[in-house]
């Protein structure tokens, strides 16, 4: 049986799929013995190295079929499987042609999907503040970045008067100071958001351990990070803020200010009288 024709038609196949053959050219140690088509198998043919698609299986389909009909009617027949496999042909490479044809590129976001503005006090996020309670009131004031952990004695003495003031006692030994960025090493998340999250904590654990019920913010920068809002100081004096359900929340002037420039201290009076 004349293999040849039936090799050529599966290996116009194989071409169309992109599968390449791989055929031994002499005998291996231990290896199975290969038909006996393997070694005069050559591809493309000789006299079709050039050869269209179509010309190659038209040419590999011109073998006489069994009982087939002679003359005309065979020609035409014959004629019409090379079309048919050539058309199979093109189509399949025409479609492997369109499988390499890369992808496009999605489209840009729309404007309502772009990201929102990062906040002012996330750009460089920087605070020492320090949180002290004394019975239903906590007071969160603003540190100068370079403060040290010990507060001086002109500090203490002006956060207890104004705790007195507002009828409750309060004891500077309790002050906890918090700082951002709390580590100061390259591998350590130094981002806003984590700085906000760091206050938040803070902020949690104060309102889970006391029965706080009213807020006095001291300074710009604790007034910002814990109603995290950018706004100044100046536009948040004489608001009444709600830091949580039930807690009225004031802001003023930081401690250090009023040490430096006790005119202010009047300020401060007149700030925290809704809290009274």
């Amino acid at each position: 049986m004349n293999r040849e024709p039936a090799l050529e038609r599966q290996q116009v196949y194989l071409d169309a799929m992109g599968i390449q053959r791989w055929l031994p050219r002499q005998a291996l140690t231990n290896a199975s013995h290969s038909a006996d088509w393997v070694a005069e198998f050559v591809w493309p043919p000789s006299n079709a190295d050039h050869a269209t698609p179509s010309q190659v299986a038209s040419s590999s389909l011109d073998s006489p079929i069994p009982n087939a009909p002679q003359g005309s009617n065979h020609q035409q027949a014959t004629q019409a499987r090379a079309e048919a496999l050539a058309e199979w042909v093109m189509d399949e490479s025409s479609a492997s042609e369109k499988d390499k044809t890369p992808a496009q590129a999605p489209e840009p976001p729309s404007s309502s999907e772009e990201a929102k503005p990062i906040p002012e006090r996330f750009r460089d996020p920087r605070y020492v503040l320090a949180f002290c309670c004394a019975d239903d009131l906590l007071i969160v004031d603003s540190l100068p970045l370079h403060a040290k952990d010990g507060l001086s004695g002109s500090y203490k003495k002006l956060m207890s008067g104004i705790a007195r003031a507002m009828n409750v006692t309060l004891k500077p030994d309790r002050i906890k100071v918090l700082r951002w960025p709390a580590f100061e090493g390259k591998a350590a998340n130094k981002s806003g958001e984590e700085a906000q999250k760091s206050v938040r904590r803070q902020l949690e654990l104060v309102v889970k351990t006391h029965a706080v019920q009213r807020v006095l913010i001291l300074g710009e920068p604790a007034s910002q990070w814990l109603l995290e809002q950018d706004q100044s100081l100046e536009a948040m004096r004489g608001l009444t803020f709600s830091l949580r359900a039930g807690v009225k929340t004031r802001v003023s002037y930081s401690l250090n200010h009023m040490l430096k420039l006790p005119e202010f201290k009047a300020d401060c009076w007149r700030d925290l009288q809704a809290l009274l």
